[in-house]
């Protein structure tokens, strides 16, 4: 299998099951015998397919004389590899792209879309690639290749120079931040630890403890990596756990912790007292578990619990973390699938949110803090939430702010800090 058709496949696959793209990359990848030029080009093309998906169908509306959804699945996939090819990846001739691409209908028993395939690649070649005026109403949308209804949204919740920093941040790679493990290491001793295993990093202008790594490869292979000395974790992610302020011998809870990179840095910050770490899932808990593991941490406390049930058996604690599931349109650069979730898919998280707060808020001693977080960048799911709750419960608003990537430097990201009240 070369590294187109595996693109091929795991593209088909995260189609028809709306898998997640890194999980699914990141699990192919484990099971190839690929070179790291393989890697990298299928990488590249896998995550720039999906990215690219809004304006790629633009391309190929204003050719075809059939709709896109009468297409078999096959042949709109390699046409959709195609036309990234042709316009995303400079190392690629036209010929390459729009061969290959015939080349995989042939394989994928879809041969009898080959001239179809072979026509359109060569037209869209010849006509360059394409954009509406801008005064049409889908212009950003093309131009940007991010759905309308996600544009609209954004819109109603912020200012049209926000919309725009918000649309040209979803254009540039978003940067690996990882978080030195202080427990074994300090950043200095790790940085010198990286460059001798080949990776390229720098300390953070944002945050102390934070490194931002500039050439990566893959990191779960490296030697610092299973020693422990640090986990992954985004700058923004990093800071809502230290919003916290857990100090030593306190008791902290994480409600929604899977993959449970925030309850690692709260444990590395507190250095003794307990962690409970919880998710609803026990494959999920077990990822918390064995990250815990790897990174010798001994205080965390790993626990199937669903985040909206009040177990009492839990006790109460001095600082709860309330990171709730959201429609993550924060991450959209690690994950760019999320940008096709429907309206109704997107409006459906905030009455859970709502719900997870308020229970979460239960287990917090009086004077105590909790920290609301979510990785999206949406009003419904997070100042408004937050209102909701301060509204229903006798607690004050510390602080709240909104991270945008183009000038946080960060994911999209929104914590609210909240005391319980006297």
């Amino acid at each position: 299998m070369n590294a187109r058709q595996f693109t091929f496949s795991i593209l088909l696959k995260q189609k028809k099951n709306r898998a997640f793209s890194n999980l699914l990359l990141e699990n192919a990848l484990k099971n190839s015998e690929f070179t790291a030029t393989d890697k990298a080009f299928a990488t590249a093309l896998f995550y720039g397919v999906i990215q690219k998906k809004t304006g790629i169908d633009y391309q190929l509306s204003s050719v075809l004389r059939q709709p896109i959804k009468k297409l078999r699945d096959e042949v709109y996939i390699a046409l959709q590899m195609g036309v990234y090819q042709l316009f995303f990846m400079d190392k690629v001739p036209a010929s390459a792209a729009i061969n290959e691409s015939v080349k995989l209908v042939k394989k994928n028993k879809c041969a009898y879309a080959a001239g179809l395939v072979n026509a359109t690649l060569r037209n869209i070649d010849r006509q360059g690639y394409r954009l509406p005026a801008p005064d049409e109403i889908n212009y950003l949308s093309v131009k940007y290749s991010v759905p309308q209804h996600l544009i609209e949204l954004w819109k109603r919740d912020y200012s049209e120079q926000t919309v725009i920093g918000v649309l040209e941040s979803l254009q540039q790679k978003a940067s690996t931040v990882i978080r030195v493990n202080t427990l074994l290491t300090d950043a200095d001793t790790l940085l010198l630890k990286l460059k001798a295993e080949g990776v390229t990093a720098h300390k953070s202008e944002l945050l102390e403890n934070a490194l931002v790594l500039e050439k990566t490869g893959d990191i779960a292979a490296l030697p610092s990596f299973r020693e422990g000395l640090f986990h992954i974790e985004d700058t923004a992610a990093q800071m809502a756990a230290l919003l916290l302020e857990a100090k030593p011998g306190e008791r902290v809870l994480d409600v929604c912790s899977a993959p449970g990179g925030k309850a690692f840095t709260i444990a590395e910050q507190m250095r003794s007292g307990e962690v409970y770490a919880c998710d609803v899932y026990e494959n999920r808990v077990g990822l918390i578990r064995s990250g815990a593991e790897r990174l010798h941490i001994e205080c965390i406390k790993t626990f199937v619990q669903d985040a909206t049930v009040f177990n009492p058996s839990f006790g109460l604690f001095d600082k709860v973390l309330c990171d709730v599931p959201c429609s993550g349109l924060g991450i959209i650069r690690k994950k760019p699938e999320i940008m096709y979730k429907t309206a109704e898919e997107i409006e459906a998280a905030s009455a859970l949110q709502y719900d997870i707060l308020c229970t979460s808020f239960r287990y917090l001693k009086t004077g105590g803090t909790l920290v609301y977080a979510t990785c999206t960048l949406r009003k419904a799911e997070n100042e408004a939430v937050v209102e909701a709750f301060l509204k229903s419960q006798k607690a004050t608003l510390v602080h709240m702010k909104t991270y945008f990537p183009h000038t946080d430097k960060t994911d999209g990201f929104f914590t609210a800090v909240i005391k319980k009240d006297e």
